[in-house]
């Protein structure tokens, strides 16, 4: 019911507010759990790879956020349609950041991190964003109606 009264008025701010904490949260916990699948700098603390997860996690919530709004400006926000669109798009996310990452140093995979044999992106990134951002959005829709 309080959700209800929320979305009078700005429900577009509403949803995409609560859409980013949801987000920001799943991807987290992903991010702290998938810490194993990288490698660290000898010198690195603990907090620094902390931070550096929240930085991600924080990535990943816009990112949500922006494929949430995209998908919204194409199609009706209902339906399975929407959420497959979303987990495509967040695969192809996903795929680049990795990618880009890769490329420029900015981290690497340890030798627990799965590469998949023909794009190249770690496994476990690749299946975060794509189960993620449309869990996250299904989540924040399933909040409309609490």
């Amino acid at each position: 019911m309080a959700f209800q009264r929320a979305y009078n008025g700005n429900s577009s701010i509403f949803f995409y507010g609560v859409l980013f904490a949801v987000a920001f949260s799943l991807n987290w916990i992903w991010e702290i759990g998938q810490m194993f699948a990288y490698t660290t700098d000898a010198g690195d603390s603990r907090a620094k790879s902390f931070v550096f997860c929240t930085l991600a996690a924080g990535a990943d919530a816009v990112v949500t956020v922006g494929i949430s709004g995209f998908l919204k400006s194409l199609m009706k926000p209902t339906g399975v349609k929407i959420y497959l669109s979303a987990a495509i798009l967040g695969a192809m996310c996903a795929t680049v950041f990795e990618l880009f990452a890769l490329r420029f140093g900015l981290w690497a995979y340890s030798e627990w991190m799965i590469v998949l044999p023909v794009i190249g992106a770690g496994l476990l990134p690749f299946i975060q964003l794509t189960l993620l951002v449309p869990l996250a959005i299904w989540l924040t829709n399933k909040f409309k109606s609490v």
